[in-house]
């Protein structure tokens, strides 16, 4: 499980046919457009038990509507991940993350202190771009994500999927709650 943003459609349509010149020439497994969303805190396994603690906590949590805005698109070696990258954290998103990451911790579950590098996974399991692919000549993105609500979400079992089918959807939401306007 974990706690997100998640873009709505018209957001998820621009962000990929902006980013469809770079998709094409990297290898991997894109994800479906109903995925794209930015990890708040993750979570790992939660024990079924633990959950109605950690959705009451959750819904105390008071924070402010924010704006992220999406710049460019990177590819991370070590993630094997292409990634539209936001450059600016406002301060109403990095609180929002602390505040999640205690409340996970308030239930009883374990969390990481990493800091939020908001990001939209595009591609997993990308290899190093061709020379003439380099991110460096990737294309600049101007998106802007209005942040009115945050999410709690959990992946979905993997299933049967054939090659060149479109992209199995990988997570589901289980809450949501609104932010402070």
């Amino acid at each position: 499980m974990f706690f997100a943003l998640w873009p709505d459609t018209p957001f998820c349509a621009r962000l990929m046919q902006a980013a469809a010149p770079v998709l094409a020439v990297m290898p991997g497994r894109a994800l479906a457009a109903l995925d794209l969303h930015v990890t708040l805190c993750f979570l790992g396994a939660v024990d079924e038990a633990a959950l109605p603690a950690l959705l009451a906590r959750s819904g105390q949590i008071e924070a402010s509507c924010f704006e992220l805005e999406f710049g460019r698109l990177e590819y991370w070696p070590r993630g094997r991940i292409v990634a539209a990258t936001a450059a600016h954290l406002p301060a109403a998103a990095l609180l929002l993350a602390q505040a999640l990451v205690a409340a996970a911790s308030q239930a009883g579950l374990p969390t990481s202190e990493m800091l939020l590098q908001a990001h939209v996974t595009l591609v997993r399991g990308a290899r190093a771009p061709a020379r003439e692919a380099e991110p460096a000549s990737w294309p600049a993105l101007q998106l802007k994500l209005p942040v009115s609500r945050f999410y709690l979400a959990q992946s979905l079992a993997p299933g049967a999927h054939s090659p060149g089918a479109p992209a199995a959807r990988r997570y589901t939401t289980v809450a949501s709650w609104p932010l402070r306007a």
